[in-house]
């Protein structure tokens, strides 16, 4: 009797064991397939509540700070609606901007660097000038969490800046002087005599030689140049005066206006418009979190909300300006799809001294 309960206990054992067993073998595949098997909300849940966290030691820090401290070119009007919001999200911040021009920008950080001071939380500068505060190590090197989307081209492939616009240089005319029918159409068009004399454009041309440069090559710009040198092009300073001059028919022709601006005088009544060439060139305008930021964890938390979606389109409504999230409905978004639109690169910008030479000897000689 006792041998067969002993039996039957091995076999109620041995059963067990092969029903555990199979169980086992049928989850198997669901590993092998790499599925989780954890609930899908635990998954999702923990990068955001990493985020938060992140955000939160931001926000405890920035509150010890108090402030942070912006220095940038563009004037107070574009920025005051970006800097109301920012506060409203963060009320316990004073934003403080200093406005100055992208060589004293360069200038003040560079000379204070070399004092020992460090006074800028957030800036911006000219992209021939990046590379340089870049190498001098003045700026943070981030993630910029809220740029995944971005093209490429609008960001640096190390993470020291962004592009917080794009800055589009256009040829226009005045419509009063010029009808539609004989106004330029495309680049060669401005080379014919008839434009003699009658075209304007900015004296400082080096940047835009780089322009024409990334959208043609070199050799091409040269030629280009030297050609349209023969028109006489007469040189006022100052886009937006420029761009006054044109509507009130001092030339007929501008080689170069901020195409964010046009859309403004049009509005007043201006009798301008802007030539579709192929292509549009443009420039990116970065912007940084400085190294030494005395202010960073509020210089962090600034960066992040300017280029969210909100601060994105904030910044749009107040300035125009083409900007780089692609989330950011506008009508220049709109008026320049379906053109070709090149950007020069920030590598072109270490050629910025022969693009000078190359446009005082054609221009300016």
């Amino acid at each position: 009797m006792q041998k067969t309960e002993t039996q039957l206990l091995g076999r109620f054992a041995l059963s067990a064991l092969m029903f555990v067993a199979s169980l086992l073998l049928q989850a198997t595949p669901a590993f092998a397939a790499g599925s989780d098997p954890r609930p899908r909300a635990a998954v999702v849940a923990a990068p955001q509540e990493t985020e938060k966290q992140r955000e939160a030691q931001l926000i405890e820090g920035a509150k010890k700070e108090g402030k942070v401290i912006y220095w940038d070119a563009s004037t107070a009007k574009e920025w005051e609606p970006v800097f109301n919001k920012f506060r409203q999200k963060y009320p316990f911040l004073v934003v403080e901007h200093w406005r100055g021009g992208d060589d004293q920008i360069h200038q003040k950080m560079t000379a204070e660097a070399r004092a020992g001071l460090h006074n800028v939380d957030f800036a911006s500068t000219e992209i021939n000038l990046i590379a340089d505060l870049k190498k001098i190590g003045l700026m943070k090197k981030y993630h910029w969490p809220n740029t995944a989307e971005w093209s490429p081209q609008y960001k640096d492939r190390d993470g020291y800046w962004i592009a917080s616009n794009i800055n589009c240089a256009v040829v226009a005319y005045n419509t009063n002087l010029v009808s539609p029918a004989e106004a330029p159409k495309n680049w060669d068009d401005l080379l014919n005599p008839k434009w003699k004399g009658s075209i304007s454009m900015e004296p400082d041309g080096g940047e835009w030689v780089l322009m024409l440069w990334a959208a043609w090559g070199k050799d091409k710009t040269v030629n280009y140049l030297k050609a349209l040198s023969k028109n006489n092009i007469v040189f006022g300073a100052g886009s937006t005066a420029r761009t006054e001059m044109l509507a009130a028919g001092a030339f007929k022709i501008d080689l170069r206006l901020n195409l964010h601006r046009i859309p403004e005088f049009q509005k007043k009544g201006a009798p301008i418009e802007w030539v579709r060439t192929d292509p549009i060139l443009a420039r990116a305008t970065p912007r940084f979190i400085a190294e030494r930021a005395p202010h960073p964890n509020a210089a962090i938390l600034f960066a992040d909300f300017f280029t969210s979606f909100e601060g994105q389109q904030a910044y749009n409504d107040a300035s125009g300006r083409l900007m780089p999230d692609p989330r950011v409905k506008s009508k220049l978004a709109e008026a320049l799809k379906g053109h070709r639109v090149v950007l020069f690169p920030i590598e072109l910008a270490g050629q910025g001294n022969e693009a000078d030479r190359i446009f005082r000897e054609i221009f300016l000689k």
